[in-house]
């Protein structure tokens, strides 16, 4: 996108961040925002935190913001899904503690930025970044992992818009295009 998709403003002059918080603020107590430009985020509220391991992606931001975080369970969600559903947020936290990671999967993909991450994964996440190897579907296979199925997800997001990102101008589009048709997402 060439700028800091969580500052993107949908219609209504809202940022996508501030929607995220806004979901997020009434299911937890601490809010985190890894972020490489803290200055940028102070404004919303939430504590910001730079990423401890640089240009790392979001295995490096997940990481962070597991070893800032206060709590033991911590629910990880990118900047750019502005369509994040609580109910479907509370049913993954619902699961037991003993999990390293839950997790929906969609498509034959893992939704790793919108998951249940355990500190018990810190030491997977830290071999694999000092290692290189970023992407999260390989750290899964060494971790306690609960898949939530698109079945299951769909009984609280019928239309799975929890996983919808920002990843193009295309899909900034889209974006505006749903929030002016459905007036209750702005």
């Amino acid at each position: 996108m060439g700028r800091d998709k969580g500052l993107i403003k949908i219609d209504g002059g809202i940022t996508i961040v501030e929607k995220i918080i806004g979901h997020l603020k009434d299911l937890f107590d601490e809010i985190l925002i890894v972020t490489n430009d803290p200055s940028s985020y102070k404004k919303f509220g939430a504590k910001t935190v730079e990423d401890l391991m640089k240009n790392k992606g979001p295995l490096g931001g997940i990481f962070s913001g597991l070893c800032f975080s206060t709590s033991e369970l911590n629910f990880v969600v990118g900047c750019d899904m502005p369509f994040i559903h609580p109910r479907l947020i509370e049913y993954i936290l619902s699961k037991p503690e003993e999990y390293d990671i839950v997790i929906p999967e969609k498509n034959g993909r893992f939704e790793s930025l919108f998951a249940r991450y355990s500190k018990s994964a810190l030491p997977a996440l830290v071999s694999h970044l000092m290692s290189d190897e970023l992407r999260i579907q390989d750290i899964l296979k060494e971790l306690h992992v609960l898949k939530i199925t698109p079945e299951e997800a769909e009984r609280f997001d019928p239309d799975h818009l929890s996983f919808f990102n920002i990843n193009t101008r295309e899909d900034l589009k889209k974006l505006r295009a749903y929030c002016h048709a459905h007036e209750r997402f702005l």
